[in-house]
């Protein structure tokens, strides 16, 4: 699996063949074909370890003995840092077309618990508003925080993002207290 995934990274998934996966593993193609039947499925299994990196960082809201816009805080840092992990793999799951079996398991954990776990702690932060408002303010704070990860990821080392122009020596979680201070400051006083 650390095998396919370094070849994801370096070739995108429609690069990546049992040939090359059992030649970077030092193994050979019918013992990579008996063990996970398919090349779909061994991509699906490597792909699953970082969605469900991304899974566990929920977990944070289920911790309601702290306060909502802390766990928020900690969400975030943890979803973040799982982008950061392999950014290149990250460039690679937004082009391609083909989803896999684990990815389709990450969409239905997102529409059966993640996004409401989410919107359940922004409606501790904010009070009661409609599902739209909710998912406007997830949409935003997406944006603003994860987008500066994922298009790190995506840059060119001779991208003009990378002279210094855009680039910012900010640490991730500074840039979510900032972030956080500026769009929940009104609800910080009740």
């Amino acid at each position: 699996m650390a095998a396919t995934l370094e070849l994801i990274k370096a070739e995108g998934i429609e690069g990546v063949t049992i040939r090359k996966i059992a030649a970077a593993a030092g193994a050979n193609v019918a013992l990579v074909n008996y063990y996970f039947g398919s090349k779909e499925k061994l991509i699906s299994e490597t792909l699953k370890v970082q969605l469900t990196s991304f899974q566990a960082a929920f977990a944070v809201f289920d911790e309601t003995e702290l306060p909502a816009l802390v766990r928020l805080k900690r969400f975030l840092l943890s979803y973040t840092s799982s982008l950061e992990e392999h950014p290149e793999l990250i460039k690679r799951l937004l082009v391609q077309e083909q989803w896999f079996e684990s990815q389709a398991e990450y969409a239905e954990f997102l529409k059966n618990q993640g996004l409401d776990k989410l919107l359940s702690a922004l409606t501790e932060i904010i009070g009661p508003a409609s599902r739209d408002k909710l998912l406007l303010m997830t949409q935003q704070m997406f944006a603003a925080i994860l987008s500066p990860v994922i298009k790190a990821s995506l840059a060119n080392k001779h991208d003009s993002m990378q002279d210094g122009s855009l680039h910012t020596s900010a640490t991730i979680e500074e840039q979510i207290d900032l972030f956080l201070d500026h769009y929940f400051y009104q609800y910080r006083a009740h």
